[in-house]
């Protein structure tokens, strides 16, 4: 290891601080804005909270009324957007003792909204899923906006930071482009290196999108697919300068059985992180500069990462994961004759700076939180 590296990693290694183990499984985990709040979008058709101002995450009372799988969730203010596998959104006061929905909107999509985002200034919300579309919306009461028909499977949406011009994915490789008042896309970044169609099915797309801080750069992240059935793929990040939309950097980030790109985020001391999941039970946590050819941190140990979420203080990450040897397409019965579900250890970990701190001011803290 260089010594650049070094000097990196002595500042950001991140170094666990506590497990929250949440069962049945969730979706993704994201720190609200003022860092107080984790939330989750879980399995059992519910957003679940933790108080993260104590010496041990304290769950709260959830927030519930979907119809399905909570897989996208967003925040903006002191709210909290929500969508399901059945195409429900809704918007809640998430700091609330005991949420009920500031509004919902029951038939935002055909089926599986895939991810929301909220526009900068807190105006807009945009959605996307399996019906192949955009959606637009109010973000202070789920009037309906615009919406664009794309004509495939969407994965990603993304507000940029500044502009307000909107950046889609889909399962073919594009990246659109969009500005509210347009009719189609103002222009699009070609990204199909991570699209594969393989024995009759589509293999891959675009499943994670991030912009630095400035909005200059914008990160597409995916699978370079070698094959169907099970899913072998490269994981992989491509770095494009978001104006010119020229290919700066390609980082491939594992092997062709690490699969997916689930998460990517920029820190602004200027390094990527992303989380990735792959077949069997494989997962990593990379820390990579776009101009390096190796990660400066590498973590192999956390099965079936989805999902990575970076604190509002720039110095902890929440990585929510999937039980190691999770199987959710036949595991037998247990002795009672149940179904023994997947969970979700959400690993807490915080950079080496603040970790040995923390270690020091409170050397009784908690590794796990059971729910």
């Amino acid at each position: 290891m260089s010594e650049d590296h070094q000097r990196l990693l002595a500042k950001y290694e991140p170094k666990e601080i506590a497990v929250i183990t949440a069962q049945p499984q969730v979706a993704s985990a994201h720190f609200s804005p003022c860092g107080r709040y984790l939330c989750a979008g879980g399995y059992d058709r519910r957003v679940r909270r933790w108080d993260m101002t104590t010496d041990r995450p304290r769950e709260l009372a959830s927030l519930g009324g979907h119809d399905g799988w909570v897989e996208a969730i967003a925040f903006h203010g002191e709210t909290l957007y929500s969508a399901d596998t059945w195409g429900k959104l809704a918007a809640w006061k998430y700091t609330a003792a005991a949420p009920s929905p500031v509004w919902t909107v029951a038939q935002a999509h055909e089926g599986w909204i895939r991810q929301l985002a909220v526009s900068s200034d807190g105006q807009y919300l945009a959605s996307c899923g399996r019906d192949q579309k955009i959606q637009i919306f109010r973000a202070d009461n789920g009037e309906p906006v615009r919406q664009w028909f794309v004509g495939q499977d969407l994965f990603c949406v993304l507000f940029h930071p500044h502009t307000g011009q909107l950046v889609s994915g889909d399962l073919h490789g594009q990246v659109n482009i969009w500005e509210l008042g347009s009719e189609d896309p103002v222009r699009t970044v070609d990204a199909s290196v991570l699209f594969l169609q393989h024995r009759l099915q589509d293999v891959g797309g675009v499943r994670a999108l991030a912009f630095d801080q400035a909005g200059k750069i914008l990160t597409i992240g995916g699978t370079k697919p070698k094959n169907g059935g099970t899913v072998q793929g490269t994981p992989t990040l491509l770095v494009v300068d978001f104006e010119s939309g020229e290919l700066r950097n390609t980082l491939e980030i594992g092997g062709p059985a690490d699969c997916f790109v689930h998460m990517v985020r920029h820190h602004d001391a200027g390094f990527l992180m992303a989380v990735t999941s792959g077949t069997p039970g494989n997962g990593r946590i990379v820390f990579q500069r776009p101009a390096d050819a190796e990660p400066f941190y590498l973590n192999k140990n956390i099965p079936n990462c989805h999902s990575l979420s970076l604190h509002p203080d720039g110095n902890q990450i929440a990585v929510a994961a999937t039980n190691r040897g999770s199987n959710g397409n036949g595991r037998p019965l247990n002795a009672n004759g149940d179904y023994i579900g997947n969970y979700s250890p959400i690993h807490l970990l915080a950079f080496s700076d603040v970790a040995q701190s923390e270690q020091a001011s409170r050397p009784t803290v908690s590794k796990s939180s059971t729910s």
